[in-house]
C-alpha cells in the first residue's frame, strides 16, 4: 500500500515539474505598431506555438496572442507570423518565403500546411488520411486533393510538375523543398528565405550509469544492496519533439543467491522525458513500454555536450488489472550518472 501511495505522489510531483517547466530561449516580438522588442521566448511544443506566445524581457514575463502582436521570432530559428484561420487569428509557423510561400500550424486536430502567393489569399493545402469500409473491409486511404492545388498555384513552372506529382503527403521537407525549386523556377537573381529551424531527423545520446541496487520481495535477495553499472542509449526525433526520448541498453548486477554467484541483467525499452539543453538543471522521467518500471532523475549540464546527475529506476511487480499500477516492488536502483550529448 505503501508502494501505491509513493508512486501516485512521484506521479504528481513529475507532472507538476512538467507542467510548470520553461524554456527561455533568444528571440523577439514584432507589436502591432510594427516595433521590435528583443528578449527571451519559451520554446514550447507546435501545439502550444499556435496560440500562445510567452515573452520575457528584463524579468518580466508576459503572454501575447495572436491578436496581441504581429510575429515573433527565435534567433536564427523559428519564425511566427500572426494570420487569419478560419475567422481566427492564429500563429503560423513561417516555413519558407518566396514567390509561394509556406506556413505549418498543428492544433487538435493534427498537422496543417498552408500555401501563400502573391494576390491569393492564403489558402490549406488540403490532405487526409484514414482507414474506410470496402466491401466490409477496413482499407487505408490518403487524399491527393493538394497534388492538384500546388499544380494550380504553380502552373507556371511546368518543369517541377513531376516534383509535385511525387508529394504524397504534404510534410516540412518536401513542401520546402518544393517550394524553393519554384523560387528557383519563376525567379532570377532573388534568393527565397528559408525559416525553418535545421534537424537532424534522429540523434543519439549515451548515458554510463553506476550506483547500488536493492532487491525486494525476491527470495534470498531481500533487503540487500549490490553493485549495478550500465549504458543507456537515449534515441529522439528532433523535428518532432526535443523533450520526448525513446531509451534502452543494460543494467548490469552481480548477486549472490543461495549462496551462488549470479548475473542480473535488466534491459529497459523505456519512453521519456529530459528537459531540454538550454537548461542547466534538466529534470527527467521514463515509464517502461515492455516492463512495470519506471526511473526519474536530474542531470546538471557541465558543458554544452557533457552532463553529470543522479537517477532512480524502480521495478515492480504489477497490479492484476493495471499493468502500469504497482503492486509490489521488485528493486529500486540509485545511479550516478555521465550523460553525454554526441
Amino acid at each position: 500500500m505503501k508502494l501505491k501511495k509513493l508512486f501516485f505522489f512521484g506521479l504528481l510531483i513529475s507532472r507538476l515539474v512538467l507542467n510548470a517547466q520553461t524554456d527561455f530561449r533568444p528571440g523577439y516580438i514584432i507589436k502591432n505598431s510594427s516595433d521590435t522588442i528583443y528578449g527571451e521566448i519559451d520554446y514550447r511544443g507546435d501545439l502550444l506555438m499556435s496560440s500562445i506566445c510567452k515573452f520575457k524581457s528584463e524579468n518580466v514575463i508576459k503572454e501575447y496572442s495572436p491578436y496581441d502582436i504581429t510575429a515573433f521570432r527565435f534567433i536564427d530559428s523559428k519564425y511566427y507570423l500572426s494570420k487569419e484561420v478560419n475567422g481566427t487569428n492564429v500563429f503560423l509557423e513561417y516555413l519558407i518565403k518566396g514567390k509561394v510561400s509556406i506556413y505549418y500550424m498543428r492544433n487538435d486536430k493534427g498537422d496543417h500546411y498552408y500555401l501563400d502567393k502573391e494576390n491569393v489569399r492564403l489558402t490549406e493545402i488540403p490532405y487526409e488520411e484514414g482507414i474506410k469500409y470496402v466491401d466490409d473491409k477496413q482499407v487505408f486511404f490518403e487524399t491527393t486533393k493538394h497534388i492538384g492545388l500546388l499544380n494550380y498555384y504553380m502552373q507556371d513552372a511546368p518543369e517541377i510538375q513531376s516534383r509535385i506529382q511525387n508529394v504524397k503527403k504534404p510534410e516540412h521537407k518536401n513542401l520546402i523543398k518544393l517550394a524553393e525549386y519554384y523560387h528557383n523556377s519563376v525567379c532570377e537573381g532573388e534568393k527565397c528565405i528559408i525559416y525553418e529551424k535545421k534537424q537532424p531527423f534522429l540523434k543519439v545520446n549515451l548515458e554510463a550509469v553506476a550506483g547500488v541496487v536493492n532487491f525486494e520481495n525476491v527470495e534470498d535477495l531481500n533487503d540487500k544492496y549490490y553493485f549495478q553499472s550500465g549504458v543507456i542509449a537515449h534515441f529522439w526525433m528532433p523535428r518532432t519533439n526535443e523533450k520526448i526520448y525513446f531509451k534502452t541498453g543494460f543494467l548490469y548486477s552481480q548477486v549472490e543467491q543461495y549462496g551462488e554467484s549470479k548475473n542480473y541483467i535488466k534491459i529497459p525499452i523505456h519512453i521519456g522525458f529530459l528537459a531540454p539543453n538550454s537548461y542547466r538543471i534538466r529534470p527527467s522521467f521514463s515509464i517502461g513500454l515492455l516492463s512495470p518500471s519506471y526511473s526519474g532523475g536530474l542531470v546538471v549540464k557541465i558543458s554544452n555536450r557533457i552532463n553529470i546527475g543522479i537517477q532512480s529506476w524502480v521495478n515492480f511487480f504489477p497490479n492484476d488489472n493495471l499493468f502500469l499500477i504497482p503492486d509490489k516492488l521488485l528493486n529500486y536502483s540509485i545511479l550516478g550518472n555521465l550523460y553525454i550529448e554526441l
